[in-house]
């Protein structure tokens, strides 16, 4: 988690300009052309508009390959994926499902709690079982008829890309508005299937060796999810 905080250090989510009334901030800019067009004379403070910058919203689905190929550093570094992922999206608007040979949710969509119980929460499953990648990316479509989760299927899932057992992942990916593909290299690891499941699911697949690379893999990933 500290890893995780540190990566988050650094701002990487995009903005939006936002009017409020002078009385709900009164320190803040003067967004003068909007103020003018209702108060030319700018002389009812009522009337004042301020622009103030907040954090685009989005909801995103996170999927973590917990099969026994991802151990070791792989598994480590896509758990502190997550956990960057968990920590830079509001609660409500995550979910997190951790697949093996079966997939399970940690943490629904639109559910509160806190960052730091579901971050917990799945740093207790430990890699075993074979891969089912299709399992987890249909399990994160489910997440989605969640009543009051916006519009688009967006997720990023970590894996090595080997699917070793159920449907096909290709199938299920291509339901996506779009995917972020964390593909983690190392013994087993299939780039090939990683950047075909991020393609079909009209993504990107951003590679990840060690972990200097895992930072800007993160700001990459948190600020395309973001742009949605």
């Amino acid at each position: 988690m500290d890893q995780a905080r540190r990566v988050v250090a650094h701002p990487s989510r995009p903005m939006l300009a936002q009017l409020k009334s002078f009385q709900e901030n009164p320190f803040g800019e003067l967004a003068l052309e909007e103020t003018l067009e209702d108060n030319p004379s700018l002389s009812v403070e009522e009337e004042l508009l301020i622009s103030e910058s907040v954090e685009k919203p989005f909801s995103c689905v996170t999927l973590l390959d917990a099969s026994a190929s991802m151990s070791g550093d792989k598994h480590l570094l896509a758990s502190i994926a997550v956990a960057v992922l968990l920590l830079e999206v509001p609660p409500k608007d995550t979910s997190l499902v951790v697949f093996s040979s079966t997939s399970k949710t940690i943490k629904r969509l639109r559910v509160e709690e806190s960052r730091e119980d579901t971050i917990l929460r799945f740093l207790k499953v430990q890699p075993k079982g074979f891969t089912n990648i299709y399992a987890g990316l249909d399990e994160g479509l489910k997440q989605f008829k969640t009543r009051g989760a916006r519009g688009r299927k967006v997720g990023l899932i970590a894996t090595d890309g080997r699917s070793t057992e159920g449907g096909d992942p290709l199938e299920a990916a291509s339901k996506y508005d779009f995917l972020v593909v964390l593909h983690l290299h190392g013994p087993g690891s299939h780039l090939e299937a990683s950047q075909e499941i991020a393609q079909k699911g009209h993504g990107i697949c951003l590679e990840v060796e060690r972990f200097e690379e895992l930072p800007q893999r993160l700001y990459e990933a948190v600020r395309l999810l973001s742009r949605l």
